[in-house]
């Protein structure tokens, strides 16, 4: 009997070992495998969120220098709207002397883009009142802005009855960030 006694507190005691076990592992935390794979899943997230803060600044750099330029070229623009029709030429808010052109005078080149015109942004200038550059003062990166425009006025009887303006705006070649911005367009007319 005392064998047998001894047999099964054995036995019990192997349960009780057994059970325990079951309950450690069932209790535990994470393998070191786990961990690994997990934070190898976290690099790779973390990486490509940190290689889209570039781009995001670059889009973000080109929308304000778009935006700079569209200003530009919309307040040039204005004060010539402003101007009564039969003054072929003005001081802008710069001191810049702005040429609205005459008979024969459209000045910068304009050319069709299938449905559209735009300024066409050659090597050579336009003749002198028909282009300037803009430098916004309070823009800390110093971009500077070509503009240059066509004016061509409808005449009835000797007397110019319409203009229509064609204006365009380009970052200055060798004014900083290399993004490519295309050019910006506006084309209006006015009639009195």
């Amino acid at each position: 009997m005392d064998v047998d006694v001894r047999a099964g507190a054995r036995i019990r005691l192997a349960k009780a070992n057994r059970d325990f076990a079951m309950r450690e592992r069932e209790q535990s935390g994470f393998s070191v495998l786990e961990m690994i794979l997990a934070s190898a899943i976290l690099m790779v997230g973390i990486v490509s969120v940190v290689q889209l803060v570039p781009a995001s600044l670059q889009s973000s750099v080109g929308n304000r220098l778009d935006t700079m330029a569209t200003v530009a070229c919309q307040r040039e623009l204005d004060q010539m709207l402003s101007q009564p029709l039969n003054v072929d030429t003005f001081q802008d808010q710069d001191g810049r002397t702005i040429s609205l052109g005459g008979a024969g005078a459209p000045g910068a080149k304009a050319v069709m883009n299938g449905e559209y015109v735009e300024i066409h942004f050659s090597a050579f200038l336009p003749p002198p009142g028909f282009y300037t550059f803009y430098t916004d003062p309070n823009d800390p990166t110093g971009s500077s802005f070509e503009l240059r425009w066509a004016v061509f006025p409808q005449i009835s009887n000797g007397i110019v009855v319409s203009k229509r303006i064609i204006i365009g705006c380009r970052r200055a070649p060798g004014s900083g960030n290399a993004q490519l911005l295309l050019p910006v367009t506006l084309d209006s007319s006015v009639q009195k």
